[in-house]
C-alpha cells in the first residue's frame, strides 16, 4: 500500500528516473567491456561502489522532488530532477566515452571519432586558455 502510494507520488519524474536507470545500465556495460578488454577482470567493490552510486543519485532526486512537491512548488521540483538528471548526463557520458576509447582500437575511424566526443565533453581544450593554465599552476 505504502509502495503504491510512493510511486504515484514519484510519478511526474517516472520517465527522468527511467532514463538514469538506462544511463546507469550503459555506464556500468562500457565499464565492464572495458575492465575485460583491458584484462583488469570483475571487481566487486566498483560493482558494489557503481550500485551505492546510483541508489545515492536516485534517492537524491527523488528527495528533491518529494520536499519540492511537500512545499507546494512542484514544478520547480521537476526543473531541480532535470537540472540533476542533466548534470549525471554529462558526468556518466563522459566516463561512458573515456570507458568506450579503452575498449576501441587506437587510430580507428571510431577510436578518433569517440576521442574527439571525449575531448569535448571532457573539456580538455579548455586547458589551452592561459586563465586556466595559470589557475591550475595556483591550485598545485
Amino acid at each position: 500500500m505504502m509502495a503504491g502510494a510512493l510511486l504515484t507520488l514519484l510519478a511526474p519524474i517516472q520517465n527522468f528516473m527511467i532514463a538514469m536507470a538506462i544511463l546507469f545500465a550503459i555506464n556500468f556495460g562500457f565499464g565492464l567491456v572495458a575492465a575485460v578488454v583491458n584484462k583488469e577482470g570483475w571487481s566487486t567493490k566498483k560493482a558494489l561502489m557503481f550500485l551505492v552510486h546510483m541508489a545515492t543519485f536516485l534517492v537524491t532526486a527523488c528527495s528533491a522532488f518529494v520536499i519540492g512537491h511537500l512545499m507546494g512548488e512542484e514544478s520547480q521540483a521537476i526543473a531541480v530532477v532535470k537540472i540533476y538528471c542533466y548534470v549525471a548526463i554529462y558526468i556518466f557520458g563522459t566516463n561512458i566515452a573515456r570507458n568506450w576509447l579503452q575498449i576501441l582500437k587506437p587510430g580507428t575511424s571510431w577510436y578518433k571519432f569517440v576521442d574527439l566526443i571525449y575531448y569535448v565533453l571532457s573539456v580538455k581544450f579548455i586547458e589551452r586558455f592561459d586563465i586556466v593554465k595559470k589557475w591550475q599552476e595556483e591550485r598545485k
